[in-house]
């Protein structure tokens, strides 16, 4: 009998994150629905379920130490394993529709705010799920980045992205990179791979409706990535081209 695979999406209520699940689930794949907050979540969960699809809920705040480790109990104990983990989860902390250099005027706890979920929650979320992941036959981590954590656009004066320059969220997403070169590395023994991609400009909340691509569009990478063969421990965006580091 074949195995469902079981995924896990982080902030999964709305846009690219309840949009994944969608297509994910469309496919045959279990899928866990997760939002820190709980009445979103679980409206996700009705919305998907008068689609005539079965997801499940788990409230989870990747930032909280404790939620993380009840999550790995929770799913060790339902699943037994997880096939797939889509650290989504990211908040901008940083006010909507700036894009001019913040570095001077970004306070240091709203720095940190942006760092608990982004960077440590997606961190401490993975470390906690690898050995439920290790217990795959072809365990996927997925981090959602952005093209604007590329060092290499940010230095390019004639790059279309060198004068977006949101301090706390960039660096965040190039943490996010550097985490995934180095994870990449720590599990190229195993069975297990990581995956980081740019969905690209997509017209969610965090986006805006001034985006170019639809949510499904942004979404369909994501999807493309946890089920197929892709170029492993490589940074590419929604049609598939790779991003400077």
């Amino acid at each position: 009998m074949q195995h469902t695979k079981i995924a896990l999406i982080t902030g999964a209520n709305r846009g690219l994150g309840l949009e994944t699940a969608r297509q994910l689930l469309q496919k045959g794949i279990q899928v866990i629905v997760s939002s820190r907050d709980a009445d979103k979540g679980q409206e996700a969960v009705r919305q998907l379920q008068q689609e005539g699809l079965t997801p499940v809920f788990l409230p989870l705040d990747i930032s909280d130490a404790r939620q993380v480790e009840n999550a790995h109990d929770w799913i060790a104990a339902k699943y037994g394993q997880l096939d797939i983990l889509i650290n989504n989860a990211a908040i901008t902390g940083e006010r909507a529709g700036r894009i001019s250099n913040t570095l001077l005027d970004t306070d240091v706890q709203q720095f940190k705010n942006i760092f608990d979920v982004n960077v440590w929650g997606t961190i401490q979320l993975t470390q906690a799920l690898l050995p439920l992941l290790r217990k795959s036959a072809q365990g996927r981590i997925i981090n959602l980045s952005s093209e604007l954590g590329s060092l290499q656009l940010h230095a390019d004066s004639n790059s279309p992205l060198y004068h977006i320059k949101k301090f706390g969220y960039n660096s965040s997403k190039t943490m996010v990179n550097l985490f995934t070169i180095y994870l990449q590395e720590a599990l190229q023994d195993t069975n297990i791979t990581a995956n980081v991609i740019s969905p690209g400009w997509v017209k969610t909340d965090m986006g805006t409706q001034h985006a170019y691509l639809e949510v499904p569009e942004g979404a369909a990478i994501i999807t493309r990535t946890a089920l197929e063969e892709v170029p492993v421990g490589s940074f590419f965006t929604h049609d598939n081209k790779l991003i400077p580091w």
